[in-house]
């Protein structure tokens, strides 16, 4: 009897531990990833916040020039 079904449960057996420690890798990456994805943004936003910056500056000394 075992021989009918013991292939087919042994199969499901392995494919639920991958699964699981999948899913498990996954909670434990994930936290970071978004971490890292949300810093790299406020970088991304703070470097273009100080090259808006720095233009104005540039164009309002170019403008005082020529008054």
């Amino acid at each position: 009897m075992w021989e009918y079904f013991g292939p087919d449960f042994a199969f499901d057996v392995v494919k639920g531990v991958v699964a699981g420690i999948a899913s498990m890798a996954f909670q434990v990456v994930a936290p970071r990833t978004f971490r890292a994805a949300k810093q790299l943004r406020a970088r991304w936003v703070a470097r273009k916040a100080a090259r808006r910056a720095t233009r104005r500056v540039r164009s309002n000394a170019v403008a005082n020039d020529e008054r």
